[in-house]
This record gives structure tokens, C-alpha cells and sequence, in this order.
């Protein structure tokens, strides 16, 4: 599996290669498409595709000091739609477990009250 950098610099080139060429980036853009938090420089990004290119996941057709060209394979589209489905899905499962803990804490309020009133109608 990828990390999460190769992964982002995946997603970038699918979003951006959305005809069936080969596109042409350079290396300092990528790098500035990067969140700061991944803390991404010209090498790691080099280092980033060499894997995604022996993985098979972008082919490369060229590349220089400061361009690469490049063209996401099938196997790297499915893999950017395959993570995109699995985000929804785990947006979804958050949803479900909100409703659930919502509708627990609220049947829990109506049991406690309730035996909050018999108790007091029997103390009576």
C-alpha cells in the first residue's frame, strides 16, 4: 500500500491528467501542491514517483531537473477512485455511529427518567 504522501501525489496527477495524454508538471509545482504538514521537498517528490512508476500506478515518459511527464495508468485510476469510495464509506459509517450514540443517549434520558418518577411516586 501506499503512504500517504504517494498517495496525494497520486490523487494530484489523476485530478490533473483528465484527458488520456501524458502531461507535463514541474517538479516545484508538485512540491508547492503539498500540504505543509507532509513536509515535501523536490527529492521526496522525485522519491515519490519512483515509486508510484515501479509500481506501475503512472508511467513516466520523461523527465529533467525541473519537469516530469507523466500519465497515470488504469491500475493508478482505480486505486484514486477505490480510495475516494472508501471516504465515503467511512463518512457514512461515521454518520450511522452519531444516530446510534444519539438515539442510545436518548432511549438512556427516557429509562432514567422514568424510573426517576416511579421512584419518587413510590417514596411518596
Amino acid at each position: 500500500m501506499l503512504d500517504e504522501r504517494c498517495l496525494h501525489l497520486l490523487n494530484l496527477i489523476n485530478n490533473e491528467c483528465n484527458g488520456s495524454g501524458y502531461k507535463v508538471f514541474e517538479i516545484s509545482d508538485l512540491t508547492s501542491a503539498f500540504p505543509t504538514s507532509l513536509s515535501m521537498d523536490n527529492d521526496a517528490v522525485r522519491e515519490c514517483i519512483n515509486t508510484l512508476s515501479q509500481r506501475e500506478y503512472i508511467s513516466v515518459k520523461y523527465e529533467d531537473e525541473a519537469e516530469i511527464c507523466v500519465l497515470p495508468l488504469s491500475k493508478g485510476r482505480f486505486l484514486a477512485e477505490k480510495s475516494i469510495d472508501e471516504e465515503v464509506l467511512r463518512a457514512k459509517e461515521m454518520r450511522s455511529y452519531f444516530l446510534y450514540s444519539f438515539f442510545g443517549a436518548l432511549t438512556g434520558g427516557a429509562v432514567a427518567s422514568t424510573l426517576g418518577i416511579i421512584v419518587s411516586l413510590l417514596v411518596k
